[in-house]
């Protein structure tokens, strides 16, 4: 059967934000990367949107400072936060990984 992320990688349709996690960040990121985690796979959120959803909707852009900061892109998928007019913008990973995530 396998991990889920052992199944993610070998390309089965599951989600890793099932896996549980415990991250060190600021209560601010805390709260974004908590709201990410409720993107569903296949879905995305605008920065805005994001910062809405983490109960600080004027915050667009430390929401992007907060997925600058995300330890574990995997597992908190800031590869679907994008920018206004569902632009890509930037990704750590390069944005052809973002595209292709």
């Amino acid at each position: 059967m396998g991990s889920t992320l052992d199944r993610y990688f070998a390309g089965d349709e599951v989600d890793p934000v099932t896996v549980p996690v415990r991250i060190a960040g600021t209560r601010f990121q805390k709260r974004v990367w908590k709201a990410l985690r409720e993107v569903l796979r296949g879905q995305v959120r605008t920065y805005a949107g994001l910062a809405s959803d983490a109960g600080s909707p004027r915050a667009m852009r430390a929401v992007g400072t907060a997925m600058g900061a995300n330890p574990i892109p995997i597992l908190v998928p800031c590869h679907r936060v994008v920018g206004a007019g569902f632009a890509l913008g930037g990704y750590t990973g390069g944005i052809e990984k973002k595209r292709l995530m």
